[in-house]
C-alpha cells in the first residue's frame, strides 16, 4: 500500500523530498528518499519520537533510513538518533563535545526536561545518545 506524505502529516516538497514539523518543539525534520536509500535530517527529541520518525520515513521512502544528518546538538534534533541503529550518522564539525562529555550530555537532558520532555524519556535518550560516525563542515 502506498501512503502519501500528507497522510502521515508530512509536507511533500518535491519527488522523494519532504518535511515534518515536530509538535511542541521548534524543529523541522527533513527526508530525502532515493533508490534504496533515505536521508533523514535530524532525529527528534526522544527515542519514541525517533522511532515514529523512522517508521514514517520507512513508509514514505520504501526503505530504512540509511543516512542521518544531525544539524546541530540541541535536544530536539539529536536525542532520537539511537532509534536509527542502521543509519550512518553525520554531525556538524565541532559538535563532538555534546556526544563525548558527560556534563554536556547532562545539560542536553536538562534542556529537554525544561522544554517539557518527560524526565524518564530524557534520561533514556541521553543515555543512548549516538556519537556521530562522521563530522562534516
Amino acid at each position: 500500500m502506498t501512503v502519501t506524505w500528507e497522510e502521515l502529516g508530512w509536507e511533500r516538497l518535491a519527488d522523494g523530498v519532504g518535511r515534518v514539523r515536530l509538535p511542541g518543539w521548534d524543529c523541522t525534520i527533513g527526508l530525502v528518499a532515493g533508490a534504496g536509500a533515505a536521508l533523514l535530517v535530524d532525529a527528534g527529541s526522544s527515542l519514541a519520537e525517533g522511532a515514529r520518525l523512522r517508521a514514517d520515513a520507512a513508509r514514505l521512502a520504501g526503505t530504512d533510513v540509511t543516512l542521518l544528518a544531525l544539524t546541530h546538538p540541541h535536544f530536539d534534533h539529536v536525542l532520537g538518533a539511537a532509534a536509527f541503529p542502521a543509519a550512518e550518522v553525520f554531525a556538524a564539525a565541532g559538535s563532538h563535545a555534546v556526544y563525548d562529555d558527560a556534563g554536556e550530555r547532562a545539560e542536553l537532558r536538562e534542556d529537554a526536561v525544561r522544554h517539557g520532555l518527560d524526565p524518564r524519556e530524557a534520561d533514556e535518550a541521553a543515555a543512548a545518545l549516538v556519537r556521530p560516525g562522521r563530522e562534516v563542515a
